[in-house]
């Protein structure tokens, strides 16, 4: 990595730091390893050991974090307060490529009395704060379909300057895969869809068999995802309720899914709770996933009933095994509204830089 490039990293995270310190946000420094996690089967887990002193055949396991949420939730919980941080994280069982890393650099934000909605008019004014103003008398948005930025017009950020699109996940099915996920929300409905789209059924393992995340994620993963817009950042919103997460479910209208489709196709919906979608986007730029958001949730029997049903998957399929807190779910007795992004900060820089990589602005890229 050359100096220019390490002096603008060290630039860009002391402006992301400014940006939230002088918004009041407290910046936190929380630990790299942890006795628990949050069970997500989404992702693999790096563990080691503490060896006490004089007791080496008593060690302790440790974990190291995919995220600082285990314990930001801890102090969110107690004292209620706007909070971000910067750190290492780290991840396994992933490939070290183009954007990968075992270990990188995550930002997290989370906002008091927010939801997800909130934290993207956030995001868009994080972004403006560290792109360059545009060029006098210049348009903030040209539009277009083209991913270079020398085709953006006379201002070459355009592709990363706010507004961003916004588009529900149901919307992006529709115009990218042919159909309304809220009319297809079952095995039967994605597995009708997946052969339509000549997803690759074997005989050995057919799509009937799957279950309906899996269903879901493969569809997504190649016929949504790659023909997501280029010309600007794309908040992707209204994530479907079936896949597992720690976000706040949308709120049903009137007998239709809550974008407005009628809740009908091949096979009934796999409905949780009443809700078809929770209040979570991801923000994709240049075709590059860079940040995940949830309006976070605060029933506590529902983040414990998440920890048991993940808890238990995770003990199955899991390539490296870890322990989760039985009693993380407790803080949520009086957990406030907010809402919480992780976004990839080595992503975020790499573009910023004109990188369509994050090896270049890695201090000390990892050769695995």
């Amino acid at each position: 990595m050359d100096l220019e490039l390490l002096r603008e990293r060290a630039r860009i995270l002391q402006n992301i730091r400014r940006f939230f310190t002088e918004r009041g946000y407290l910046e936190l420094d929380t630990p790299a390893l942890s006795p628990a996690l949050i069970p997500e089967t989404c992702l693999e887990v790096f563990k080691t050991d503490y060896i006490k002193p004089g007791t080496p055949q008593k060690n302790t396991a440790l974990y190291l974090v995919p995220s600082p949420e285990v314990y930001i939730k801890r102090i969110i919980a107690q004292h209620k307060v706007d909070v971000f941080q910067l750190s290492k994280c780290y991840r396994n069982g992933e490939s070290s490529a183009r954007i990968h890393s075992p270990e990188f650099t995550m930002l997290e934000y989370y906002t008091m009395n927010a939801d997800y909605k909130d934290s993207m008019e956030i995001t868009e004014r994080l972004f403006n704060f560290l792109l360059p103003p545009p060029p006098n008398g210049q348009n903030r948005s040209t539009g277009g379909e083209n991913c270079s930025a020398e085709a953006a017009g006379t201002d070459p950020w355009d592709f990363l300057r706010p507004p961003f699109i916004r588009l529900t996940m149901d919307d992006a099915f529709e115009r990218y895969a042919g159909f309304r996920l809220s009319r297809y929300a079952s095995v039967q409905g994605l597995a009708e869809q997946a052969r339509r789209l000549e997803l690759g059924e074997s005989t050995e393992n057919p799509f009937d068999t799957w279950g309906i995340d899996d269903l879901y994620e493969l569809i997504f993963v190649h016929a949504v995802e790659p023909n997501l817009p280029c010309d600007k950042p794309v908040f992707l919103t209204d994530y479907p309720a079936f896949v597992p997460c720690l976000a706040k479910d949308c709120a049903p209208q009137n007998g239709l899914s809550e974008n407005g489709a009628p809740e009908t196709g091949s096979g009934a919906p796999d409905v949780k709770n009443g809700a078809l979608w929770k209040e979570r986007w991801e923000l994709y730029a240049q075709g590059i996933e860079l940040a995940n958001c949830y309006t976070e949730e605060q029933n506590p029997e529902r983040v414990h009933a998440y920890f048991e049903t993940e808890g238990r998957l995770k003990e199955k399929t899991a390539l490296v095994p870890h322990a989760s807190d039985g009693e993380y779910w407790k803080i949520f007795n009086d957990f406030p509204s907010c809402s919480g992004v992780a976004l990839g900060a080595d992503r975020l820089i790499a573009l910023l830089c004109g990188r369509t990589s994050i090896e270049p602005i890695l201090p000390f890229p990892l050769e695995l």
